[in-house]
């Protein structure tokens, strides 16, 4: 099974984009105006924009669980600094648990895995980019996986 927000966040990407452009062009015209008042604010609202827009944390997903391997790789939407492809791979009978947690509207999957050490955490991925059924989907995907390997 293979889950991708890529449509999605080339929407996100473009909206964001266009947002932005728009915001810079007000300023221009405020700057062209000679209302100096207006264009800091301006700047204030383009600063407060990307801000808002690093904190939630929106990234691109592909979710695949082919060949008895779960493959998860995400890199961030709207980024100023990084933006390399980060990956988890696992085999699916590593899978110990994973967890969906939701607040505020964005959603972070965690998932634990069996090692030759114990157990290990990977950091949290971000799934706030996600549609509803694409996070239902992965979350029932990862509870069979978990399920069967309760079972051998």
């Amino acid at each position: 099974m293979e889950i991708s927000n890529q449509k999605r966040s080339k929407r996100i990407k473009q909206t964001f984009n266009i947002i932005g452009i728009a915001i810079v062009l007000i300023g221009l015209a405020f700057l062209w105006l000679k209302l100096d008042t207006a264009v800091l604010i301006t700047a204030g609202v383009f600063a407060i924009y990307v801000g808002i827009s690093q904190f939630a944390n929106l990234c691109y997903v592909s979710f695949s669980t082919n060949n008895g391997k779960i493959l998860i790789r995400y890199y961030p939407i709207i980024s100023l600094l990084k933006k390399e492809y980060e990956s988890v791979e696992f085999a699916h009978q590593s899978l110990v648990n994973f967890q969906i947690e939701r607040s505020m509207g964005f959603a972070d999957l965690s998932i634990a895995i069996k090692t030759k050490r114990g157990i290990a955490e990977y950091p949290s991925i971000s799934l706030a980019a996600m549609s509803k059924d694409e996070i239902e989907q992965i979350s029932l995907t990862l509870s069979e996986i978990r399920k069967n390997n309760r079972k051998g």
